[in-house]
């Protein structure tokens, strides 16, 4: 039989992406981890964020709602701030828009 195949895979940082993209307290960079089209995570970078704030982030379904999505499937998802964290939440949704719109370039 043949060899298994390796998964197709990259990484999209946002830092350069969104570095206009402002929080509440400066940038909120992304890494958008695509295996084989689909988003497989998306993990937050350093920030300067409020703790307790970003985690109100963390927790809602901003991050979870993409994974296993083509890169296609998440951009087409409305995804909604978080109440209570407001800028912050709007700062990642819009850090995952300009990402999956570089990771599209990648998967065609």
């Amino acid at each position: 039989p043949p060899p298994p195949r390796k998964p197709k895979s990259f990484v999209v940082n946002t830092e350069t992406l969104g570095k206009e993209v402002m929080g509440y307290a400066g940038t909120t960079p992304l890494e958008i981890y695509i295996v084989d089209g689909k988003v497989d995570k998306i993990v937050p970078l350093k920030n300067n964020e409020t703790p307790a704030f970003f985690q109100k982030v963390l927790d809602s379904p901003i991050f979870s709602s993409l994974q296993g999505k083509t890169v296609k499937e998440a951009s087409e998802v409305q995804l909604d701030a978080v109440s209570g964290a407001t800028w912050s939440s709007k700062a990642v949704i819009e850090n995952i828009r300009l990402g999956l719109k570089e990771a599209a370039k990648k998967v065609k």
